[in-house]
């Protein structure tokens, strides 16, 4: 070595310097780092996984979601399918109206046969969607879940007045209708109600205020 010439960086130096400088709120500097880091051993998973929620915050989505894909494969890559599912889990809730990585997440649950985990990832994906512009995604979540778990009470009221605000009315009421003969007592008051907003009248007014206790 040359007097005076400094070493560069080793890779588990660039790594806690990066981690320093995220610990302090320097997402650049940290992003740096970690892509420092990065270029000397391309899929990190651990690394990938520090970097992917920066660059959401700095808005590269993209790159963000990329960072959690190579991750994900690089842990399916050596058989650790359970980290795999942890490291997508982060990006459905890094990016949480991505339908598409809450189907991700609820698939490699089924794939592990785990049936009431996927139904719950369904439906936390749901929570996410509220906006007008993305019914149609929430609906198509909550018919997952339903065609997993069809005895779910409240993702099919709601999944109702989601067709209902799709002009959907038919394929509302076709839901809630069974449910009459099904339910009773507060939950019979819950679908009357529900089936008066799907599709107003004096009579479905009616049939709710009669299943209603005075």
């Amino acid at each position: 070595m040359l007097f005076g010439k400094k070493e560069p960086p080793t890779r588990s130096e660039l790594i806690v310097e990066a981690d320093r400088a995220r610990s302090k709120g320097k997402l650049k500097k940290a992003i740096a780092g970690y892509r420092k880091a990065l270029e000397l051993e391309p899929k990190d998973p651990a690394v990938h996984v520090k970097l992917a929620p920066l660059l959401a915050r700095v808005d590269e989505g993209e790159a963000s979601l990329q960072s959690f894909r190579t991750a994900a494969q690089a842990h399916l890559d050596k058989g650790f399918a359970d980290k795999a599912l942890a490291v997508y889990t982060q990006a459905a809730e890094t990016f949480p109206t991505q339908v598409h990585l809450w189907q991700q997440v609820a698939q490699m649950h089924l794939a592990r046969g785990r049936r009431a985990d996927a139904v719950k990832m369904y439906l936390r994906g749901r929570l996410h969607l509220r906006a007008k512009n993305e019914r149609r995604e929430a609906t198509e979540l909550l018919k997952e879940a339903l065609a997993l778990e069809p005895t779910l009470f409240e993702p099919r009221l709601d999944l109702s007045l989601l067709l209902a605000r799709q002009h959907l009315r038919a394929e509302a009421m076709a839901l809630l209708e069974p449910m009459v003969k099904a339910v009773k007592g507060a939950q019979l008051r819950q679908v009357r109600w529900t089936m008066f907003r799907v599709s107003p009248s004096l009579g479905a007014l009616w049939r709710w205020l009669r299943a209603t206790p005075g």
